[in-house]
C-alpha cells in the first residue's frame, strides 16, 4: 500500500467516526472539539480549517434530513 492509499484509508476511517459522533450530539460544537482532539491523534496531517470545515458541512447535511422531513 502506497502512502496515499494509506492516507486516504486514514482520512475515510477518521470521517466515519466524526458521522457516529455527530449522532450522538445534541451541537455541533461538542463534534468540532471531539472531531479536533481525534485529528491531533489519528489524523495529524489534516488541516484544522478541513477538520472545522468538513464537520459543519457533515453537520449540516444529516440535520437537514430531519428538518426537510
Amino acid at each position: 500500500m502506497g502512502m496515499s492509499n494509506y492516507i486516504m484509508d486514514v482520512e475515510e476511517n477518521f470521517w466515519g467516526i466524526v458521522a457516529e459522533f455527530i449522532k450522538e450530539a445534541e451541537h455541533v460544537g461538542d463534534v468540532m472539539e471531539r472531531a479536533e482532539q481525534l485529528a491531533k491523534n489519528m489524523a495529524p496531517f489534516m488541516e484544522a480549517d478541513a477538520v472545522s470545515d468538513g464537520v459543519g458541512e457533515m453537520w449540516n447535511e444529516y440535520w437537514s434530513e430531519y428538518a426537510s422531513g
